[in-house]
């Protein structure tokens, strides 16, 4: 069974890295009725075992029997047979009862809520606090992020710029992954070189056409180079190296934040979204939406690509583009590339096969979908407190942008409270547990509770059924590839801001 690992870099930028391989999934981003290969669960790993079986066998066969003993492994559970190397399986017993993995506990779902949260304190005038979490579906995770400061790209004596990222991937973790790396050195590399007018700063839209460029300009490198890397003098193995972060697919959210202007850039190529919480001076919670769900069901999304393809009428269909949900996606090579190219992957480069021949006839040259980000900016709330939520599709698919921003607001008077003691729903009128094609994760208010110092495990808490604990413990007791139909892989960070008067004290 193959591992996985999380590596965060906490300097000035942290990112989700992940060292392990992937297994075989189910692809809940796009439909098709195409069978899929089954590909054994091997992999890495039984290759790595049968080298280890082979390497044994060979020391058995040369190593004296004295020798072998005193090297043998002392980490394996069961015993070998008087020294011999062999795995002593008596150790297993004769019952005819099965032994089943634990459940989560009560304080095991804690636990795993918590498992990649983080909570900085940054001390900072505008920026006080931010909170982050993921709970994985997939194995491995397809989300990623990013969090951190870099140098102000036109001032050099300027404050620095904080960024927040989420990606969401899909077909792999490849291409998530290494957004977590790329994104930002494009997104610098493209601001630095807008160039100030009249002895003025950069203007928004000079900005925004730097980010858009960099958006495409990083996925091109990733997509467009298919072509010269397989007709390259690169190893095989470099080729399929480079091709492989094509073949997956990713949206991304990136936010941008200026302290000395207050402005706050968001750019969004796909589903995650981004929602700032404004309280009002009635003292209620105002959610706004800073970014556009660009997906199939999109109405402009599916007016704009029926209108690039106007000789393709099923182009957008059942909410979907060819099959895939999102219509702004980096990588995803097989909507992008020439039907030649994309024969020639599948019969020389394990190329996947998709979109489905079968069931989208259809399908032409594209390409179908762009990673051009849609980008807006906000200058955050001077008079009033706020916050930024931002999350993968996993937490939108539990609750609305409203019901989030509620929540966190109603996160913020409990911890002023300063009690820290627990509030939980009466559990009368929870009735049965229900999960599946009847009932999937979902916030339900009546259920909503308040346990959780991590705001953004507070979200994903009450996302998973909140107070309602043999919910939440069912549905993260079903693992990969069953919790696929009940809950996605969810990332979620939240940004406290101080008013602007606060910040003058």
């Amino acid at each position: 069974m193959l591992t996985r690992q999380v590596f965060r870099q906490r300097p000035r930028l942290t990112a989700v890295t992940r060292l392990s391989q992937p297994m075989p999934r189910p692809w809940a981003r796009f439909a098709s009725t195409e069978t899929q290969q089954k590909a054994f669960s091997t992999g890495t790993a039984a290759v790595s075992f049968a080298a280890g079986l082979g390497s044994a066998a060979l020391m058995c066969w040369y190593t004296p029997r004295s020798r072998r003993a005193a090297a043998s492994t002392k980490s394996s559970s069961i015993s070998d047979d008087e020294g011999t190397g062999i795995p002593d399986l008596n150790e297993l017993g004769l019952s005819d009862k099965i032994a089943y993995a634990p459940v989560p506990t009560a304080e095991g779902v804690t636990r795993q809520l918590n498992e990649q949260a983080f909570s900085l304190i940054t001390g900072g005038k505008l920026v006080t606090r931010y909170d982050g979490t993921q709970v994985a579906s997939n194995s491995p995770c397809e989300d990623a992020f990013i969090h951190g400061s870099f140098s102000n790209p036109f001032d050099k004596h300027g404050e620095d710029w904080l960024t927040w990222g989420v990606f969401d991937g899909h077909c792999g973790w490849q291409l998530s992954n290494l957004l977590t790396k790329q994104m930002i050195p494009f997104v610098r590399r493209a601001l630095s070189d807008v160039k100030a007018k009249d002895g003025r700063s950069p203007s928004e839209e000079d900005i925004h056409g730097a980010i858009k460029s960099a958006f495409t300009t990083l996925d091109d490198a990733i997509v467009k180079i298919a072509l010269a890397t397989i007709e390259s003098d690169l190893s095989f193995a470099e080729k399929a190296r480079r091709l492989e972060a094509a073949y997956a697919g990713s949206c991304a959210l990136l936010t941008l934040l200026d302290p000395q202007t207050r402005n706050l850039t968001v750019a969004s190529t796909g589903d995650c979204r981004a929602v700032l919480g404004q309280k009002t001076e009635d003292g209620k919670w105002v959610a706004t939406d800073l970014s556009i769900d660009c997906t199939g069901a999109n109405p402009d999304e599916a007016a704009r690509i029926k209108a690039q393809f106007p000789d393709e009428p099923d182009v957008v269909r059942g909410g979907r583009v060819w099959g895939m949900q999102p219509s702004r996606t980096f990588g995803d090579g097989m909507w992008k590339w020439t039907s030649q190219l994309k024969e020639h992957l599948r019969n020389h480069f394990n190329g996947l096969s998709l979109p489905s021949a079968a069931r989208y006839s259809g399908y032409r040259e594209g390409p179908y979908l762009t990673a051009e980000p849609l980008v807006t900016t906000t200058k955050i709330p001077e008079s009033q407190p706020s916050f930024l939520i931002l999350a993968t599709d996993g937490l939108w698919d539990t609750m609305s942008s409203a019901q989030a921003v509620d929540l966190v607001g109603k996160w913020i008077e409990w911890q002023a409270q300063g009690s820290g003691k627990p509030v939980k729903p009466s559990t009368k009128d929870f009735g049965e547990t229900i999960l599946g094609r009847k009932q999937v994760c979902r916030y339900e208010e009546y259920k909503t509770t308040l346990q959780d110092d991590n705001v953004a495990v507070h979200l994903v808490r009450n996302g998973l059924g909140g107070g309602d604990e043999q919910m939440v413990r069912g549905a993260l007791t079903f693992r990969y590839p069953n919790s696929r139909d009940i809950r996605d892989d969810i990332t979620v960070q939240v940004v406290f801001f101080a008013p602007a008067k606060t910040q003058q004290q």
